[in-house]
C-alpha cells in the first residue's frame, strides 16, 4: 500500500492536516471574520510558523508565570528553565519542520518521476490534474505539508528531543544563568558556554575512542591467539 493511501478519505481529501488550510473561507457555523482569518493563515502559516508562534508565546509568558507562582526559592531557576526550553524547542522545532517540508516538496513535485515521488504522491492527483491543474497544485501542497510534518514529528520523537533539545536547553540555561545570577556580560557568559560545550564534546570523543581502542585491543588479542593456535597445529602436523 502506498503511504499516501493512509492519509486520504474516500472523497479524496486528507484525513487530517496540521495547518490552517482546512478552514473554509466563509463557514456558516462561525462569524465570517474567523473564516477570513483562517484563509489568510492558510496562505502564510505552515507548521514551522506555528511552532515559532508557540515558542515565542512560551518565551513571553511562561517565565512570567514562574516568577509569579513558583516557590519563592525556585522562581528564578524555574523562569530560566522555562525560557531555555522555549528557545531550544523553538529553534529545533522550526528548523526540523522547515527541513522536512522542503524535503517532501522536493520529492512530491508534480513533474518529478522518481521512486519517492511515486511512493508518496497522493493517489488522486493524476485525475485531479486532468481537469483542474490549480487544484492539483494545492492538493500536492496540502499533502506535502501533512506528510512533511509527520516525518518531522517522528524525527523529533526518535532523535532530536533527546540528542538536540536537551543539551541545547542546558546550554541556554547556563548562558542565561551566567547573566542573571552571576552578573556576567552576555559575551562572557556565551564564551563560557561555548568552552564548556567544547569540553563536553571532547570528553565524549575521548570516552568513545577509549571504548573503541579497548575493543580493538581485545580483537587483536583474539586474532593473535587464533594465529598462535593455528601455528602450533601446523607444527604438530609437520612433525608427524
Amino acid at each position: 500500500m502506498k503511504i499516501s493511501s493512509s492519509f486520504i478519505n474516500k472523497d479524496g481529501q486528507s484525513k487530517s492536516s496540521p495547518t490552517f488550510k482546512g478552514v473554509p473561507a466563509n463557514p456558516k457555523y462561525i462569524p465570517e471574520i474567523f473564516g477570513k482569518i483562517g484563509k489568510v493563515a492558510g496562505e502564510y502559516i505552515n507548521t514551522p510558523e506555528q511552532k515559532l508562534f508557540l515558542a515565542v508565546s512560551a518565551l513571553m509568558f511562561q517565565p512570567l508565570i514562574d516568577l509569579k507562582y513558583a516557590k519563592e526559592d525556585k522562581k528564578v531557576d524555574s523562569a530560566i528553565k522555562s525560557a531555555s526550553k522555549a528557545m531550544a524547542g523553538g529553534i529545533t522545532g522550526v528548523t526540523i519542520r522547515a527541513f522536512f517540508l522542503k524535503l517532501t516538496n522536493h520529492y512530491i513535485g508534480l513533474e518529478k518521476h522518481n521512486l519517492l515521488n511515486r511512493l508518496f504522491k497522493p493517489d488522486d492527483i493524476v485525475n485531479i490534474k486532468l481537469y483542474d491543474p490549480d487544484m492539483a497544485q494545492l492538493r500536492i501542497k496540502q499533502y506535502s505539508q501533512t506528510l512533511g510534518t509527520l516525518f518531522a514529528v517522528l524525527f523529533m520523537i526518535l532523535f532530536s528531543n533527546s540528542k538536540v533539545d536537551v543539551p541545547l536547553t542546558s546550554d541556554f540555561q547556563d548562558l542565561i544563568s551566567g547573566v542573571v545570577k552571576e552578573n556576567k556580560s552576555w559575551i562572557i557568559s556565551l564564551s563560557d558556554v561555548v568552552m564548556a560545550r567544547k569540553n563536553k564534546i571532547s570528553d565524549w570523543i575521548n570516552r568513545k575512542s577509549k571504548i573503541v581502542k579497548h575493543i580493538g585491543g581485545k580483537l587483536k588479542n583474539i586474532i593473535n591467539i587464533i594465529i598462535e593456535n593455528s601455528d602450533k597445529t601446523e607444527n604438530k602436523e609437520s612433525k608427524q
